[in-house]
């Protein structure tokens, strides 16, 4: 199965729609929009937006990318106006998160031209300020192209499925499918790290003065990707929020509100677009075809998208002025 943060899809589909059926056709493409934006953070946090904590919901706003401060002001608006649907509805209990935001609260969000696509320099510089190779391994993994349903490919690899000799992983996603694929030597070395890590460093080595205890152990298991042993529930893999909860610190902490699994994804095909723009000169469907491989998209369905959205010769340069 393809990653789903390329599909054209919405979370808990059914109750989307029947909140959409409520509006006519040209407001239902812009409530569309929102849903499906919202489907990859979503997916990642396993539960609808309407259950959403304000937290939760300020860095679902920054992926709408709105350039006014009317398009934002109405994105907040709708994500509203469906938590109160929802609530209406008996899908969700309690109050409105939203309703106890400020006037200007909307303002945050709008997009004065904060990145959303980084370098494999500037990737492997944010690599080296985790304090914990279990952070570390999966900023690597997705910028290899390591992604999946919920991120199974992730957190269902294990010490087994590292090739390190020939610089291979061994990939299973949710649904049992499999597949291989090359990664760079740091992934590789940082998977190995990730796998001999017995303790994890609480906020990324920051932690206050007040705080019991600096360190968590992590269980001990065979999996790439860890839980620390505080009360968890998951002895095997990791519990599927992890990857989120784990980039939302480090992007926090960088102060990148976009730095998110999709926009590291999306900078990890420009990066491999770069190496392979630079033995043949063009970004053609020859090299594209090599990426939707690496990062598991279906072509037909996703590849025109991606190309007007990113994947492009003029996005490629304008992040490697180089080439």
């Amino acid at each position: 199965m393809s990653n789903r943060i390329y599909e054209d899809a919405m979370f808990n589909e059914d109750i989307k729609e029947k909140f959409i059926s409520e509006y006519g056709k040209g407001t239902q493409k812009i409530i569309s929009r929102i849903f499906k934006i919202s489907n990859a953070i979503e997916n990642d946090l396993k539960k609808d937006l309407y259950s959403f904590s304000r937290e939760e919901l300020r860095r679902l706003m920054f992926l709408f990318m709105p350039t006014t401060e009317n398009s934002s002001r109405h994105n907040v608006s709708w994500v509203s106006k469906y938590i109160d649907w929802a609530t209406d509805h008996g899908y969700k209990s309690g109050l409105n998160p939203l309703d106890t935001v400020g006037r200007d609260w909307h303002k945050q969000f709008v997009n004065n031209n904060l990145k959303k696509y980084w370098t494999t320099n500037e990737i492997n510089s944010i690599i080296q300020k985790c304090a914990n190779a279990q952070d570390a391994v999966i900023i690597s993994l997705i910028f290899n192209g390591v992604g999946g349903e919920g991120h199974s490919e992730l957190l269902n690899l294990t010490k087994k499925d590292v090739d390190a000799f020939n610089s291979k992983l061994h990939l299973i996603a949710e649904d049992g499918s499999k597949r291989t694929i090359t990664v760079d030597e740091k992934c590789i070395k940082l998977c190995e790290q990730a796998l001999h890590e017995d303790t994890y460093e609480k906020m990324n080595g920051n932690t206050s003065p007040d705080n019991r205890a600096d360190l968590a152990n992590l269980i001990d298991n065979d999996f790439v990707i860890r839980s620390a042993n505080t009360n968890t529930e998951h002895f095997n893999e990791a519990e599927k929020n992890i990857v989120y909860r784990r980039l939302s610190k480090i992007a926090n902490e960088i102060n990148e509100p976009y730095f998110t699994p999709r926009n590291i994804a999306y900078s990890g095909m420009l990066a491999m677009a770069k190496e392979l723009y630079s033995k043949s000169g063009k970004l053609d469907k020859e090299e594209y075809k090599l990426i939707a491989e690496q990062f598991n998209f279906n072509m037909e369905q996703s590849l025109t998208r991606i190309k007007n959205e990113f994947l492009n010769v003029d996005t490629l340069k304008s992040l490697y002025p180089n080439i």
